[in-house]
């Protein structure tokens, strides 16, 4: 299969997608015969690209643009190296390569389905342009060959967008196990000064839905069980004020610290240096949690994991098995579900050490890989 993999998101920005892009793209290029990703330009992005052993075609292009100047790179692509497949990581790049199949594009079109793009009003202000964007979505979505949503969740949308469930096949995400695994993260504990304390860890945007409130909320309670306990957020993002505010009104902000944007190669330390792993997120819609990666890489380090029963994170997060859900907004319910972790210890070590089995056999990028080859290369 000769591949061309389309996507607006791609290193050098980081965030879910494009830990999806990248780690796909790096597995999918070594079982083709012919690979090549388009994405946009980003500052930074040829040291990037250098460190690749596929071709990066990199385009002029904000995030919205692409869709229409994809064109012409993957046409020339597809007519000077005979790409017969494309793949796209959203679907507005489609577009381009749906407009270029008729002049000899790829003939076989694919796309993956995260959430927040199928969710998406940017013109809801405007009638007529809200009822185009939604005919051309529509319309793309209906045209191509398959559809990989990260969840079941998503799957529901594309299928509330009309599309027919023969041609959805669910594909959950999936993270590295050699990147992220148990280690000694004493020395950070000790640099942190909490060598002795119970530690609850979010790793995210700083962003009203992902409830980072709802954790700050629940911590009066968890204090009056666990007073070591102290809440550790990593991440910047605009909700940072507020929730510094809130944390201060509650009068627990003695146990919360703000450890601003952590390096990706400093993740599986800090993931190591948490007891449990929290992210309650809700749904605001058209923002909401398509799956929840961090999830995974928690569990990979052998960590109990809780988040909120919203969005893709039921397909993230296995009940009872490799951490707890509780309801979005619950403060009770979530007390109580991290309570019980900071507390029954060998509850929270058999949590963490099923979910670091589940990434080891399947929640890992190579199956991920795997399938999707398998589904995309020709019969």
């Amino acid at each position: 299969m000769r591949l061309l993999f389309i996507t607006q998101d791609f290193p050098p920005d980081v965030g879910g997608t494009q830990t999806y892009a990248y780690e796909l793209s790096r597995r999918l290029a070594a079982r083709c015969d012919d690979f090549a990703v388009v994405a946009p330009q980003r500052p930074g992005d040829e040291a990037v690209d250098a460190t690749l052993p596929f071709e990066v075609v990199r385009v002029q292009a904000s995030y919205n643009t692409l869709s229409v100047k994809a064109f012409t790179p993957v046409l020339r692509l597809a007519q000077q190296r005979r790409f017969d497949t494309a793949f796209h990581v959203q679907w507005p790049t489609a577009i381009a390569t749906l407009l270029a199949r008729p002049f000899g594009g790829p003939r076989r079109i694919f796309v993956a389905a995260h959430g927040r793009e199928l969710l998406l009003e940017p013109l809801a202000q405007v009638p007529l342009l809200k009822t185009f964007y939604n005919g051309l979505r529509n319309t793309v979505l209906r045209r191509v060959d398959g559809l990989f949503p990260v969840s079941r969740y998503t799957g529901h949308l594309l299928k509330a967008r009309g599309v027919s469930p023969g041609r959805i096949r669910v594909l959950n995400n999936g993270t590295d196990p050699a990147r992220f695994y148990p280690a000694d993260a004493t020395a950070l504990r000790e640099d942190l000064g909490l060598t002795d304390h119970k530690i609850l860890l979010t790793i995210s945007r700083l962003v009203p839905r992902k409830g980072i409130d709802t954790v700050l909320r629940a911590l009066p309670y968890i204090l009056k069980a666990v007073p070591d306990a102290c809440y550790l957020i990593g991440g910047d993002g605009p909700d940072q004020e507020r929730l510094t505010l809130l944390a201060q009104h509650l009068g627990v902000a003695d146990h919360v610290r703000f450890l601003g944007r952590i390096p990706y190669d400093n993740l599986r330390l800090y993931y190591n240096v948490g007891d449990v792993f929290v992210m309650p997120s809700r749904e605001d819609v058209p923002y909401v949690e398509g799956f929840g990666i961090v999830f995974l890489e928690a569990n990979a380090c052998g960590k109990p994991v809780v988040g909120a029963s919203s969005g893709g994170i039921p397909d993230a997060v296995q009940d009872g098995e490799t951490g707890l859900l509780v309801t979005p907004d619950d403060v009770a319910g979530l007390a109580d579900a991290l309570i019980r972790l900071l507390t029954d210890t060998q509850f929270a070590a058999t949590l963490g050490l099923n979910g670091r089995q589940q990434v080891l056999e399947e929640a890992n990028w190579d199956r991920v890989a795997d399938c999707l080859y398998n589904w995309l290369a020709p019969s």
